[in-house]
């Protein structure tokens, strides 16, 4: 194998080592060394640790005053909207987005 050879294997190796890395800090944020799944999707994930986890809107969502269906929205929030996640509780996430609103959504649609 040339020396051509071995820096291109250094380079793949070093993007999948980057790009692993950033993927998995990505999808897990909540603050702690040890996310425990057992077998649960991420929408039953408990609260995140701090006010300063970050999570992506998957889909049109509305943004409420109260955990439930009960009131009217008091806005939405397009795809891929960033929100910071202050709670999450009985599948509902308690946030802030980036208008500085404060209300609740379903955590079953939110990406950390």
């Amino acid at each position: 194998m040339g020396t051509r050879e071995k820096i291109i294997i250094l380079l793949v190796v070093a993007v999948f080592l980057i790009f692993g890395t950033v993927t998995l800090s990505s999808q897990i944020n909540f603050g702690s060394p040890v996310a425990i799944f057992n077998g649960a999707s991420t929408k039953t994930m408990q609260q995140p640790a701090s006010a300063t986890t970050i999570a992506f809107v998957t889909v049109r969502l509305n943004l409420r005053i109260t955990p439930d269906f009960e009131n009217d929205p008091i806005g939405s929030l397009p795809l891929g909207t960033r929100v910071r996640v202050l709670s999450v509780n009985d599948g509902w996430a308690r946030i802030i987005d980036d208008r500085n609103r404060e209300g609740y959504v379903s955590n079953e649609f939110l990406r950390y």
